[in-house]
């Protein structure tokens, strides 16, 4: 459960569209029409088929269900380690936080251990120190269930309980949460001051795996999220202490940015276009765009709707645009890849757009003709590897070798 099924069509007559409806033991699930669907605990021990109703102009309307159906496991959590925050010192309150989880409605039952043992009754999520612990260890594991999933338990790493600092505060994080942009933790002023500090990153209460640093650049990934640290202490004697900061506010889109809506050119280099792929939201507008030589044009495209380009710096002097919005740094896994596309647009395959057999009804206006175009790269026409107009209902299967995919006046959805 929690894993994304797929009706996957199989061979078809060109240009066939297709309605979809999932059933659990034979029964119609509510809601459930789409291309995809994902089981939840309800459907724990059914079978699924999904039945595919096909159509198109001019052909008699077929119905087939799946031959073979699939038998429903228990979900898997995807699950991090919980964090002990506050000072591992006699008379102090420890707090155990988190962990963050996948799906992120589960329950979260605590059991805090002295040196790998259970403390009696210390199934909370906070904990006073006792005098008697002195330089023993303290963990807690987090056992964590949800109906229908596997139960896990993982435990935190352990905290070492001894003589108090005076001062250790929380720390803060300084810059703008961009992607690509780095922002740096301060730990601030301690006393007395540790031997060593060791830092952890979060993105919305996720370990980010290499966060490690005093400093983290966000990743793609990162976008849209909210950005924590925390500061582990140790000194000989001391307790450990784990101080955690506030969080910040979403990772914002990548900071180098210019409004391409005048034909302008820009350098390209250091201080102008650097060699790299952009992306802007042209929507409606008519966007184009020209790479360009000190003598001539080396690849042009004319387009609404999302655009993608790339500056090659072994060639490119300059860049021009007009009508097409802000070109933003591009970066892929900012986003979910779709199984369909607007009327109009250019997707990056795997990324934007998923990769497979898709189909289109035709034009989005009725009595004209709509195109399709298939990239090995985004900086113009000779990157084309493929193309078609059309005027009626059509199948595509996307190329292996393609790294992008233009429509120009149809939207199409995946089938296979």
């Amino acid at each position: 459960m929690g894993s994304t099924l797929r009706a996957l069509a199989g061979s078809w007559t060109s240009g066939t569209q297709f309605t979809y409806q999932w059933f659990a033991d034979g029964e119609a699930i509510s809601g459930a029409t789409g291309f995809t669907f994902v089981p939840t605990w309800e459907h724990r021990g059914t079978r699924l088929t999904v039945r595919l109703d096909g159509s198109r102009e001019g052909y008699t309307p077929v119905s087939r269900t799946s031959a073979s159906s699939t038998l429903i496991y228990p979900g898997l959590i995807s699950v991090g380690l919980p964090v002990i925050v506050g000072s591992a010192t006699p008379g102090a309150t420890l707090t155990a936080v988190g962990p963050a989880s996948v799906p992120s409605t589960v329950n979260v039952h605590y059991r805090w251990r002295l040196d790998g043992r259970s403390i009696r009754g210390a199934n909370r999520s906070e904990l006073t120190m006792r005098s008697a612990w002195r330089g023993h260890e303290i963990t807690v594991s987090a056992e964590v269930d949800k109906a229908g999933y596997t139960v896990y338990r993982v435990t935190s790493p352990a905290a070492r309980v001894g003589g108090a600092y005076t001062r250790s505060p929380n720390p803060t994080i300084s810059g703008t949460p961009r992607v690509g942009s780095t922002i740096k933790a301060t730990r601030g002023t301690w006393s007395p001051t540790p031997t060593s500090f060791s830092f952890q990153w979060y993105a919305d209460g996720h370990r980010i795996a290499g966060g490690t640093s005093s400093s983290y650049t966000p990743k793609p990934r990162d976008y849209g999220k909210k950005l924590s640290v925390t500061v582990r202490s140790y000194r000989a004697g001391y307790g450990t202490v784990l101080r955690r900061s506030a969080a910040t506010s979403e990772v914002l889109a990548p900071a180098r940015r210019w409004v391409g809506d005048d034909e302008q050119a820009r350098p390209v280099g250091p201080d102008g276009v650097l060699a790299t792929i952009y992306i802007a939201q042209a929507r409606s507008a008519e966007c184009t765009w020209e790479r360009r030589s000190a003598t001539e044009v080396l690849g042009s495209s004319v387009g609404s709707g999302q655009r993608l380009f790339k500056v090659i710096d072994t060639d490119d002097t300059a860049f021009a645009s007009e009508s097409c919005g802000v070109w933003l740094r591009y970066y892929p896994e900012m986003v979910t890849p779709s199984d369909e596309t607007a009327d109009n647009g250019v997707y990056a395959l795997g990324d934007h757009l998923e990769r497979g057999v898709y189909s289109t009804s035709g034009p989005a206006v009725a009595g004209t003709s709509c195109a399709y175009t298939f990239y090995k790269g985004f900086y113009g026409q000779d990157a084309v590897i493929g193309q078609g107009t059309i005027t009626e209902a059509t199948t595509v299967t996307m190329p292996s070798a393609a790294v992008g995919f233009e429509t120009a006046g149809c939207s199409w959805k995946r089938i296979g």
